[in-house]
């Protein structure tokens, strides 16, 4: 079950229809006592919860809302909505610990996508692998051919592995030069359902600023000055794969 948490009946009736449509069953309420009061008595998987039940828009009423939810059900993944998107009530509200984020209007892929990463995410194992003793009992479960080694650190990052790779998540690896990110993003790619589709590599470091969006995201014919063929993005090339944007913090801003 899935519980909407919004002040806006025509929220509440678009949600429904698209989550209905996506195969789901939900809910809905229009203000933080409801809620409350409906999440001590009922089941729920997911909560998408608006920012704002009142003329405010600072977004404090939400997150007031979160804190409380939080703190009562630890586990149950939060997607927080507002029409009065700002970074810094993202960032809050990630720091409280939502999911995900979505401003108003949103599109309906955005939303059903975040809906099943949010899922994907509460109901894979939260410790995958915890009572794993021994690298060759984490090779019995997982394919992480590449990656070499038994060191206790080494085998929890392989454990978060086994977890994430099942879900849909974009994935954050970091580690300094050469500690192996490369293959932590394939190991993710081949113990993932996209295992079957491509696995695009971009090196961000190495494309220049001004050729920046014709490589990750394509170009027709004539668009520029020697755009002679139509060119697919690095993206469109990873559909129903993965790609792993390597040296994203090389990136111009």
């Amino acid at each position: 079950m899935i519980l909407i948490i919004d002040d806006d009946a025509s929220v509440h009736a678009s949600l429904g229809l698209l989550l209905k449509q996506a195969g789901y069953v939900w809910s809905a309420v229009s203000n933080r006592t409801d809620a409350m009061t409906w999440l001590n008595k009922q089941e729920c998987a997911l909560v998408l919860q608006d920012m704002n039940f009142s003329r405010e828009t600072s977004g404090a009423e939400g997150l007031a809302l979160l804190r409380e939810i939080r703190a009562l059900h630890p586990a149950l993944p939060v997607i927080l909505m507002t029409a009065w998107g700002s970074i810094p009530l993202a960032v809050e509200g990630m720091k409280l610990g939502a999911g995900d984020f979505i401003t108003k209007p949103w599109t309906n892929p955005q939303v059903v996508q975040s809906v099943q990463t949010a899922l994907g995410l509460a109901q894979a194992p939260p410790d995958a692998g915890a009572s794993v003793t021994s690298r060759e009992q984490l090779d019995d479960q997982f394919d992480f051919g590449g990656l070499v080694g038994e060191d206790p650190g080494l085998l929890r990052v392989l454990q978060i592995i086994g977890r994430v790779a099942s879900t849909d998540a974009s994935i954050l690896v970091t580690g300094e030069s050469g500690t192996g990110k490369e293959l932590v993003a394939e190991a993710i790619h081949r113990n993932s359902k996209r295992r079957h589709g491509p696995f695009v590599k971009v090196n961000l470091g190495g494309i220049p600023t001004g050729l920046f969006e014709s490589e990750m995201f394509g170009h027709v014919k004539g668009a520029f000055t020697d755009a002679r063929t139509d060119r697919a993005g690095r993206f469109a090339l990873a559909h129903g794969g993965t790609i792993f944007l390597d040296e994203i913090g090389e990136l111009d801003p």
